[in-house]
């Protein structure tokens, strides 16, 4: 007869689930159980264990991918998995990494300490703890998992593991370079190894969108929704802010609440998608404009793009004038005349101050110099650093407002040339920022220059900035005043949004 304690090793060896309840005392939630945190795993938990179960009686693949929302208890499963592997597998070996240090070692890594702490004092005097790796006390060098961060110069995270029992894990799963993967192939097909790769759905490229789409064959592909979890307030918190920020038709609420991949219409090889569809431009004849407008001025040389100048309340924008050929004095000039024309004071326009526009601001001020005030107006470069981590760079930033005002019912003044809003195309990148397709990238494409679109886009440097509230009258430039009735002050920097 075995021993009782080999009985039990291996049931656990079978079931995570038997070893978590017997270790920790959390039984699933499921059969109509009220959900109380410390007591239950959560289903979404229970159906990622199951699938770890299935994988160990051969009945699915060995390699198991969770693309979800937030808050299903993600981190805490990892975490409760590789306690499981190690106690339960002589020499296991597992290595875990994410696209971050902060996220494989500050979450991750602080998430394994927390639980082993919990464990009965027999059970948690088998682990050594420290900052990378996590070792079996009995045989430490070849007993243990360790923490790497995937790095596209250092792509050795799913290298180097081996033995009988080979546990990889993943997590921020799309964010984790190809290179990892190409480098850990080995252990990633070695039909021993049990994978999981967890993360947000956040690109239509790479391994991880490919395990739920042309893989999915060879993968457990499990998908949750932060709307379905108990870990999740659905009125409050996170949830409600990207309601609130993006609203529920946005990608970032596919992504981040739903689970899902962005939209995939038109995805092309590079992994861009539209930034807006067709439902998404509302038009309008109406060419009242509200006493607070905005210009905005996309500049050009003698090439094949245009100069373009917008005008824009909250309500609406219109495209007021275009230019072929131009210089600095020429756009100078062409502002100047506008704004007297459409009544836009002189610190309510923005320009863009790359290539031909770097002068355009100066020239302005020079031809005011005498003025009082002065004629100062704002010049931007869009390549510049976002001061908010979710974007590459202010370009970026600003076309996600636009896509904001155009979708809570922001409308154009009829004018065809509108049509290149629909050539604008996003991709997220490996730190899941947000990238807009780059003028030259779309001039190689064949697509041209978005100079209207940009010129629309520029205007978003305005907005939050507190607008009075509107007052309508029709502008007609022929007889309009050339008085300036702002009541803001002037600005030189670029504040925070």
């Amino acid at each position: 007869m075995r021993h009782p304690d080999v009985e039990k090793i291996l049931e656990w060896q079978k079931s995570p689930l038997a070893f978590i309840r017997d270790i920790w005392g959390l039984i699933p939630e499921r059969d109509n159980l009220k959900f109380e945190k410390g007591k239950h795993l959560t289903w979404q938990q229970y159906e990622i264990f199951l699938a770890v179960e299935r994988s160990l009686k051969k009945e699915s693949p060995k390699k198991i991918s969770v693309r979800s929302g937030h808050g299903i208890g993600k981190t805490s499963s990892c975490a409760l998995l590789i306690l499981w592997f190690l106690h339960n597998h002589l020499d296991a070996q597992a290595s875990c990494t994410a696209p971050t240090s902060q996220q494989v070692y500050d979450v991750l890594w602080k998430e394994i300490k927390k639980w082993i702490d919990k464990m009965p004092r027999p059970v948690r005097d088998k682990y050594e703890w420290t900052t990378s790796y996590v070792r079996i006390t009995e045989r430490p060098e070849t007993w243990f998992a360790r923490a790497a961060t995937a790095r596209k110069e250092a792509p050795e995270a799913f290298a180097g593991i081996h033995g009988e029992y080979v546990l990889l894990i993943g997590d921020e799963s799309s964010g984790i370079p190809e290179e990892i993967f190409e480098s850990g192939r080995g252990a990633l097909t070695n039909e021993n190894a049990l994978v999981l790769l967890f993360g947000n759905p956040l690109r239509l490229t790479g391994y991880f969108y490919d395990t739920h789409n042309s893989q999915k064959k060879n993968w457990q592909a499990l998908n949750f929704s932060s709307l379905d979890s108990p870990l999740v307030d659905k009125n409050s918190g996170l949830i409600q802010e990207i309601r609130e920020k993006y609203g529920e038709e946005s990608d970032e609420w596919k992504i981040r609440v739903l689970g899902e991949f962005p939209r995939v219409d038109s995805v092309d090889d590079k992994g861009y998608v539209p930034l807006l569809f067709k439902e998404d431009i509302k038009y309008t004849i109406d060419t009242k404009f509200g006493r607070q407008r905005w210009m905005a001025i996309d500049p050009a040389g003698e090439g094949s793009n245009k100069s373009i100048w917008v005008i824009r309340d909250n309500f609406k924008a219109m495209i007021i004038s275009s230019e072929d050929i131009s210089s600095p004095k020429s756009i100078a000039q062409k502002t100047i005349n506008l704004a007297e024309a459409y009544q836009v004071p002189f610190e309510n326009i923005v320009i863009d101050n790359f290539g031909e526009g770097a002068n355009v601001a100066q020239e302005i001020a020079l031809s005011g110099a005498k003025e009082d005030p002065p004629r100062r107006v704002v010049g931007i470069n869009v390549g510049d650093k976002s001061n908010s981590e979710e974007y590459m760079n202010i370009r970026a930033e600003y076309y996600t407002k636009l896509k904001e005002w155009l979708r809570s019912g922001g409308e154009l003044v009829t004018d065809k040339r509108w049509s290149e809003l629909l050539d604008i195309r996003f991709r997220r990148e490996l730190n899941g920022k947000l990238r807009i397709m780059s003028k030259l990238d779309m001039q190689k494409q064949g697509i041209a220059s978005p100079d209207v679109a940009d010129a629309l886009m520029l205007s978003f440097y305005f907005k939050g900035r507190g607008a009075m509230p509107m007052e309508a009258t029709t502008f007609y430039p022929e007889l309009t005043e050339t008085k300036t009735y702002s009541t803001q002050p002037a600005f030189t920097h670029r504040p925070s949004l």
